[in-house]
């Protein structure tokens, strides 16, 4: 019976970690339904709750000392999917992205154009809760997108930007 046990654990655990694979397609809705080119290379990262907060609980601890608003506000973040776009100049990804970001009800918090770069952060909230956020970097042939998934309070995100306000 011990045995059945641990094979079972064994198995859930091994489930839980293969979906943090580095692999080389679209992770994202709409990277998956567009056109990309051949020659693009794609490189993609899903990293679940579990497995971020077992190698980041160390981290936090030691922010919790320098910085204890940037310490709660990572505390908040669930998931992460990460994907690069190297080399695709032929489709409109960012386009494309965003759509995918005015079709699902994301608001854009904020977009930087810093040399020939283009940085957009968006977010999609349930009440009083940011509940996703999306980032956006693209650079003539290369794009870089990030999802996040959390669960943090505006009012924290506030506490933040004013922390930070404070300190310069």
């Amino acid at each position: 019976m011990k045995r059945f046990i641990g094979i079972i654990c064994a198995a859930i655990l091994l489930i839980n970690l293969q979906s943090c694979i580095v692999k080389r397609g679209a992770n994202m809705d709409f990277a998956r339904k567009s056109n990309l080119s051949k020659d693009a290379e794609i490189v993609s990262v899903n990293v679940p709750g579990m497995l971020m907060k077992t190698f980041i609980r160390g981290e936090i601890k030691e922010l919790k000392e320098d910085d204890p608003a940037l310490a709660l506000a990572v505390k908040k973040i669930k998931k992460i999917k990460l994907m690069a776009v190297s080399g695709d100049s032929k489709t409109n990804l960012y386009e494309k992205f965003n759509a995918y970001l005015v079709d699902n009800d994301f608001e854009e918090l904020m977009s930087i154009y810093s040399d020939g770069a283009k940085i957009s952060i968006n977010t999609k909230t349930k009440g009083d809760k940011i509940k996703t956020i999306m980032l956006g970097i693209t650079d003539q042939d290369d794009h870089v997108f990030v999802d996040l998934k959390s669960n943090i309070d505006i009012n924290e995100l506030n506490n933040l930007i004013e922390h930070y306000q404070e300190t310069k």
